[in-house]
């Protein structure tokens, strides 16, 4: 990479940062499996004090699928209505797969964030 590139690319690089700690809360928590049996204590509480975020992350995830389950249903509408060999069809197709895909990649999220703040909230030490 040329010296002229590497500003433009440093800055992609920060906004892609920037928009993965918006999307996911788990980079504010600490481990707490590694170290001393004093160190694995203390970062378990720092966690559980901080569970309280994680509901405003589910909340977001919830809106994404949503949002992409409703451009799944769309999207599959415009597939019955389109003919099945052209290519409006095809792209029709593609972008339904696209958004079923992050529908799941979400459900996963979501059901990651419930069970890390049930853990957090239920589980004492």
């Amino acid at each position: 990479m040329d010296t002229h590139n590497a500003p433009c690319a440093f800055r992609l690089l920060m906004q892609l940062r920037a928009f993965w700690r918006l999307a996911m809360p788990f980079w504010l928590f600490r481990d707490a499996h590694g170290g001393s049996a004093e160190q694995r204590i203390a970062n378990y509480r720092f966690n559980r004090s901080l569970r309280n975020v994680l509901p405003f992350y589910l909340a977001k995830w919830v809106g994404m699928s949503f949002c992409l389950m409703q451009i799944m249903q769309l999207l599959s509408r415009l597939m019955l209505r389109t003919e099945a060999g052209g290519t409006e069809h095809l792209w029709a197709t593609l972008a339904c797969m696209s958004a079923g895909i992050g529908f799941a990649f979400s459900c996963i999220v979501i059901l990651l964030l419930s069970a890390s703040y049930l853990y957090l909230s239920c589980v004492k030490r």
